[in-house]
């Protein structure tokens, strides 16, 4: 993986979503608070000791891959901040390993027998973080993506892999909410369409 031998040892050690998820919450929070917006890879999540929740999730991708799992994101939609989750399967049921500054939207154990289940499993506490009034829950879709599929390196660079994040804006998300004949849009930086499927 090109890592240095202390992060391969590292990621000998987070054998399993449980692992990772315990190591991702001893991490801080990345706010971003210069205002500048980062995308970390594993190698900088280590060196830094900080990640937002789509630098988390491809953090426990990278991770993860070496212990066998398909590095695949889940990347939920939402009317104010979208939520980004490695997710994964055991026994045929699906759960994530996921980094956020709200406890109630971390990873969730593989009990769920759809991916669309484990999604609205973060439903009821996903509320508007733009008004704060928990009764406004915002999410509207989600989209999974195949990291593999990417030819930049997303573990060891220095540099952002702003490929991943642009793609997560260019792609179709499935609408949890649909409404029949209809499509809708979710505006984030810049307008998404939400297909109704």
């Amino acid at each position: 993986m090109g890592l240095t031998r202390t992060e391969a040892a590292l990621v000998r050690r987070l054998s399993t979503p449980a692992k990772v998820q315990a190591w991702l919450d001893t991490l801080t929070y990345n706010y971003e608070g210069d205002g500048r917006p980062t995308l970390r890879t594993l190698h900088r999540v280590i060196r830094d000791r900080t990640a937002h929740c789509l630098e988390g999730a491809l953090a426990a991708a990278a991770i993860l891959r070496t212990h066998g799992y398909p590095p695949h994101l889940v990347c939920i939609e939402a009317r104010d901040v979208d939520h980004n989750l490695f997710v994964y399967r055991r026994g045929g049921r699906w759960g994530s390993v996921a980094q956020s500054r709200d406890p109630h939207l971390k990873g969730r154990a593989p009990t769920h027998r759809k991916l669309k289940d484990l999604v609205m499993s973060y439903y009821p506490f996903y509320w508007n973080l733009r008004t704060g009034d928990e009764t406004d829950l915002s999410m509207r879709g989600y989209a999974s993506v195949d990291l593999s599929r990417f030819e930049v390196d997303w573990v060891t660079a220095d540099e952002d892999p702003r490929a991943i994040e642009e793609h997560l804006y260019a792609i179709e998300y499935r609408a949890l909410f649909p409404r029949e004949g209809r499509r809708f849009y979710v505006s984030t930086r810049e307008e998404k369409i939400i297909w109704v499927r």
